[in-house]
């Protein structure tokens, strides 16, 4: 059986949500900014709650599900960078950013250094925590059957699995790339999909 933790349920395999996000209700002005820079679609949804204007200043973003959501929001996609990971994202977009003010919409915990990489290449950026994730509650009885497949979809879905369940050994788990692999403590190995993708993750876990 293939146990699949995201926000997102796919046909076959069992839909168990660990996280759920908790937007914040605030005021925000993006008045100067010349550019946004998005690293989840959580942070597209936070913003367009939050000003409708980021709809008219260039969007930068990280992945293709990130890029099409903003799309599909009415937003001004400038870039979509084809690697998932933070720090590669963060990398590609030093040329593009250069003498922008840049916005970066971002849940409360990160596990990219993107900030400190544009940063330290005098990018003028201005972060804001728009979102925070927290753990939903399941009992034990909840709990993946033995000899399941587990697909893992971010560092917090593992987190928030060890907050609920106990590791069984005859578990296989997948992560959809490297920073969720390390989130796992070391005695669990774990396969890591070809592409940061649950389509990829899916496919791999069927492959099994």
């Amino acid at each position: 059986m293939i146990y699949l933790f995201s926000d997102k349920s796919y046909e076959g395999v069992v839909h168990l949500p660990l996280i759920e996000i908790v937007f914040y209700e605030k005021k925000l002005s993006l008045d100067g900014f010349d550019a946004i820079v998005f690293t989840s679609k959580n942070s597209v949804e936070a913003l367009d709650k939050l000003n409708y204007q980021w709809k008219e200043i260039d969007a930068f973003a990280i992945g293709e599900a990130t890029a099409s959501y903003i799309v599909r929001k009415g937003g001004k996609l400038i870039y979509a960078s084809q690697s998932a990971y933070g720090d590669d994202f963060a990398h590609n977009l030093i040329p593009l950013l250069q003498h922008k003010k840049v916005y970066f919409p971002r849940a409360k915990e990160i596990v990219s250094s993107l900030p400190q990489i544009l940063q330290e290449h005098c990018i003028e950026l201005v972060q804001e925590v728009v979102y925070e994730t927290h753990c939903r509650n399941y009992s034990k009885h909840d709990a993946p059957k033995p000899h399941s497949i587990l697909v893992f979809t971010s560092p917090s879905t593992v987190e928030c699995f060890f907050k609920n369940f106990d590791w069984l050994e005859n578990y296989r788990a997948i992560a959809i790339g490297h920073k969720t692999a390390s989130a796992f403590p070391l005695h669990i190995n774990c396969q890591i999909a070809k592409n940061q993708t649950i389509e990829a993750c899916l496919a791999l876990a069927k492959g099994i």
